[in-house]
């Protein structure tokens, strides 16, 4: 008689930890990030939408991976079906707070609206990343492509094309490399950027104008310096994400 409660008892604990609504879970978001109309379990649950400064992605859906909390881990597998904004990836979050995000790929329109462009902009985010690694909410290690379709700028009589930055195996002292090179378009460029685990990059490389490219884009370019035998005109960017 003993062990049938006991049994009993510990069905009624593991369906009641399966029950368990999605919006318990969604409760610990941070505040910027908003889910609207939750839905299913803690377990595997979905969001018809998740606002998160200015951005929104419709139809995510996660599945968590319950051994994973043997481990003091969280780890779950997201995705999203939005026609514009689609995307998975397969995330683990420690009790540190740092994650490992692998398998990512993810589809994202970027606009002035989403706070990433400057007014008038537009263009497209392709991520394709196997590995990447944020600690102290720094990026720390990356692997794959990051690709930017379709730039549009302000005032631009056309689009001035697509790029890729694609990351390179990291060296003795931890910097992330990237070599950054265009894809299609009205300007040529090549560079390597170099981004250190505490968020600071430097982006150094060459840029030009390809035959039949607007007259103002030409002129544009005139304020980095005086081109070389190539046509090519050297830039250089600085920055911390």
């Amino acid at each position: 008689m003993r062990l049938a409660l006991i049994l009993a008892a510990l069905i009624f604990v593991v369906t009641l930890l399966v029950r368990l609504p999605a919006s318990l879970l969604l409760s610990h978001l941070p505040a910027d990030i908003v889910c609207d109309d939750p839905s299913g379990t803690v377990w595997h649950g979905s969001c018809d939408q998740v606002h998160d400064d200015g951005i929104s992605v419709a139809g995510v859906s996660w599945t968590l991976h319950p051994l994973s909390l043997l481990k003091l881990t969280l780890s779950a597998d997201l995705s999203s079906v939005d026609a514009n904004a689609g995307g998975s990836a397969s995330v683990t979050l420690d009790r540190t707070g740092d994650a490992t995000i692998t398998a990512l790929h993810a589809t994202m329109p970027l606009t002035a609206a989403s706070n990433t462009l400057p007014a008038g902009s537009s263009a497209t985010l392709v991520l394709s990343l196997p590995l990447a690694r944020i600690h102290d909410q720094h990026l720390v290690a990356v692997e794959g492509t990051i690709d930017l379709n379709q730039l549009h700028v302000a005032n631009a009589s056309s689009e001035l094309g697509s790029f890729q930055m694609q990351f390179l195996p990291p060296d003795d002292n931890g910097l992330m490399k990237g070599q950054l090179h265009d894809l299609s378009g009205s300007l040529a460029v090549n560079g390597l950027m170099t981004l250190q685990p505490t968020g600071a990059y430097e982006i150094n490389g060459s840029v030009a104008t390809r035959p039949g490219a607007p007259q103002e884009l030409e002129k544009t370019l005139q304020a980095l310096g005086p081109a070389d035998s190539q046509g090519q005109r050297a830039f250089s960017l600085a920055g911390t994400l």
